[in-house]
């Protein structure tokens, strides 16, 4: 007994190592377990407890040596173990703690497996060299065991891994870290039981009844298992599912103008024009400023004022300034052997044939705003529904340059922007309007669907009223569920 037990250890280590080696194998690591268990299964071959037991003997020896190897990367990347550090939070700790336990016991339990499987591959590789029972059945036929066996093998593979990265999918990301060493290790068992019902031979004892019902009961269990993951992950989709308007204007001088007012197109529907009010009551502007050394990144805030204004071209946002103050920035770039950065330089040493010196202004200023929406955003059909940016004068539908989604849709069109304000001659303005209304929930990563608006248009010197504006709308973009 002794003597069995030091050779199931021994058998065991061999297989430890074998896996502990493959486990440093990009892609053949996910099934290392099941392959270090092979090996200690098939050197035993003494019966499937002790095959099982010596592959679980090398599963414990991969899982000590994963968490010898962790222990050490983390000692020489961070100088300590994370449970001798006091900024660690012991909550988090012990869900990780609770995870690697988990994971090793799975790795126990596939080299296990892996550990039967082998056990019954050096079986049969034994009774087909000594002509054994079963050897004219499979001498007749090997090839025929083969093939059905692999097919079996490969068919099992692809349904339980393609079952599981799906089922998975909203919960785990990648999902298929999952899918496809469970299904590598249902289609190696497949594979082995397939190959080992094809090849019986008229005195084979094994019990296939019993095996089939066996694997009857797996495939329910799988089945439920399976259900029971795809509608919690569906659960979860429907609780992370949100949709948002994001709302934003964009205002650019690259001169100091003064009396300023813009009227900008506002998002509206069914003639409301909450994500407007919203604007008005929520908004906070950024400023972009350049990051040249020796300019104060700080500049004089812009006393802006907003509100919801009837023109001739329907509601629109009104955004205004007594003066906005626009400085502008002469750099040079200065680079040493590892980086370079730029520094202010003063007005006359600019040499605009320069490459290494520059210019650039602190005038562009972005407004936005984010509103929940109560309901899913229709995004692939946002007519009459869905908040829009208007006027809208002579929409076409075009070809959209970017996506190809069966929903997609691009049109082009007219609009309207009304600017007023005392500037230089030389002075160019920019403004923009976007309005971006999307779902957005949690499947393998973020993702979702969208429609897209964006208004522009450009001014030179002075503003002196209603200017035509370029507008673009992209519906049905992104993904859609069902």
């Amino acid at each position: 007994m002794r003597n069995e037990t030091r050779r199931t250890l021994r058998n065991g280590a061999i297989g430890g190592v074998a896996g502990a080696a493959l486990g440093f194998v990009p892609i053949v690591l996910l099934v290392a377990p099941l392959l270090g268990g092979g090996v200690a299964g098939y050197l035993e071959r003494e019966g499937t407890k002790r095959d099982a037991l010596a592959g679980a003997t090398a599963g414990v020896l991969m899982a000590a040596v994963g968490t010898l190897v962790t222990g050490v990367v983390l000692l020489v990347r961070f100088g300590e173990l994370p449970f001798v550090s006091p900024d660690v939070p012991l909550a988090g700790l012990a869900i990780g703690a609770a995870l690697s336990l988990l994971a090793s016991v799975g790795q126990v339990v596939v080299a296990a497996i892996g550990g039967v499987l082998g056990g019954l591959l050096a079986v049969e590789r034994e009774t087909s060299a000594a002509g054994g029972l079963g050897s004219s059945a499979r001498g007749s036929r090997p090839w025929l065991a083969i093939a059905g066996g692999l097919v079996a093998g490969v068919v099992v593979f692809l349904a339980v891994a393609v079952a599981l990265i799906a089922a998975l999918d909203p919960l785990i990301w990648p999902s298929a870290l999952v899918g496809l060493p469970v299904g590598f290790v249902a289609g190696a068992a497949a594979a082995v039981l397939g190959y080992r019902y094809l090849g019986r031979g008229p005195g084979d004892t094994v019990d296939w009844r019993v095996v089939g019902a066996g694997a009857v009961a797996l495939l329910v269990v799988f089945a439920l298992v399976v259900g029971g993951l795809y509608a919690l992950g569906q659960q979860r989709v429907e609780q992370n599912a949100e949709g948002t308007y994001e709302y934003r204007v964009t205002l650019s001088t690259d001169r100091t103008i003064e009396d300023a007012t813009f009227y900008v197109p506002v998002p509206g529907s069914n003639g409301e024009a909450e994500i407007g009010e919203r604007f008005v009551e929520e908004v906070r502007y950024s400023r972009s400023v350049p990051a040249i050394e020796g300019y104060d990144p700080d500049p004089e805030p812009v006393n802006f004022t907003y509100e919801l204004v009837e023109t001739e071209h329907g509601r629109m946002l009104a955004i205004s300034a007594d003066r906005i103050e626009v400085s502008r920035v002469y750099y040079r770039v200065v680079e040493n052997e590892t980086m370079g950065w730029a520094e202010r330089i003063d007005p006359g040493e600019y040499d605009p044939s320069d490459p290494n010196m520059g210019v650039r202004d602190d005038g562009s200023f972005s407004f936005d705003v984010t509103v929940v929406a109560d309901d899913s955003v229709e995004t692939a059909d946002p007519f009459g529904t869905e908040p829009l940016l208007d006027p809208r004068y002579n929409l076409t539908e075009v070809e959209c340059t970017f996506g190809a989604g069966a929903r997609q849709e691009c049109y082009e069109y007219d609009s309207r922007v009304y600017a007023a304000y005392d500037a230089p001659e030389n002075a160019t303005v920019y403004v923009g309007t976007e309005l971006d209304g999307r779902n957005e929930w949690f499947s393998g990563g973020w993702t979702g669907n969208e429609y897209r608006q964006r208004i522009r248009t450009e001014l030179l010197g002075p503003g002196t009223g209603w200017y035509l504006a370029e507008g673009e709308l992209e519906i049905g973009s992104g993904r859609y569920r069902g």
